[in-house]
């Protein structure tokens, strides 16, 4: 079994340390991107190892790679809404083309200094021997009693990015179980999987949003020349109207969970 394991987490990590080499240069966002999404892969992966082994943790020189994409990866996002736009702020752009230079160099330095094959040994000799249908069973359990209780406490977008991570968890895990490992999925903890997709990709725009605007910070705005000032508040006020109607169809899609989670003992 440990052997399944561990080629579970070599699969991921031939794929991050692949894009680590591919990355530098153009920075793709579908690389950056697809980094990212192995790296939640496999973190999904680890925590459901931990119920095994609590001691288990991923190696922090891949979260600094993970995180490093992902300044650069925002950077492009908010630059590619406002390209529209650009005439309207040309200094405001420039600044934001400059932190992603800045940010660019330092994800080229980390990649540098971090060797993946070595975070990825050393997380793969570090494996719990076995996991079984019991191990899953805990794994899911805690992730719909954690999602349970971020719904009772739902007002903010705080919640919702928190229920988002373990719904991503439990969709990436049960892909993980039927493609990778020789272990049932115990039971149907939802009743939909396309819904629970849906509501994730509704969460993930709402976070993207949220992205966009910590750009328009007062600061960052009070930076600039006066005529752009005045725009870049009508654009920061356009853009909270539509965060605030997307995540009015979050809330409302949320409190539906409770239909499709089932708590089993």
């Amino acid at each position: 079994m440990k052997k399944q394991l561990a080629k579970v987490v070599n699969n991921y990590g031939r794929t991050i340390q692949h894009l680590c080499r591919e990355i530098p240069g153009e920075f793709k966002a579908d690389m950056i991107h697809d980094l990212r999404v192995a790296y939640k892969k496999l973190r999904a992966f680890i925590r459901l190892l931990q119920v095994a082994d609590r001691k288990l943790q991923l190696p922090d020189d891949l979260k600094l790679i993970y995180r490093s994409c992902g300044t650069v990866r925002d950077l492009q996002l908010v630059l590619e809404k406002l390209e529209p736009q650009e005439d309207s702020f040309p200094k405001f752009i420039k600044s934001l083309h400059h932190d992603l230079f800045l940010a660019k160099e330092l994800l080229v330095l980390n990649i540098e200094d971090v060797s993946v094959s070595s975070s990825i040994k050393e997380l793969r000799e570090k494996l719990p021997s076995k996991i079984d249908e019991d191990t899953v069973r805990q794994f899911v359990q805690q992730k719909i009693a954690s999602i349970k209780i971020l719904l009772l406490a739902l007002e903010h977008e705080e919640e919702l990015h928190g229920i988002r991570k373990a719904l991503k968890d439990l969709i990436y895990v049960k892909k993980i179980l039927k493609e990778e490992l020789p272990i049932n999925y115990p039971f149907n903890e939802w009743k939909s999987d396309q819904k629970l997709l849906d509501l994730t990709t509704l969460l993930g725009d709402l976070n993207d949003k949220y992205i966009a605007l910590s750009y328009f910070d007062e600061d960052s705005i009070q930076h600039m020349p006066d005529e752009e000032q005045l725009q870049l508040k009508q654009l920061q006020q356009h853009w909270t109207e539509e965060k605030d109607q997307l995540q009015l169809k979050a809330m409302t899609q949320v409190k539906t969970l409770q239909r499709y989670l089932k708590q089993t003992n």
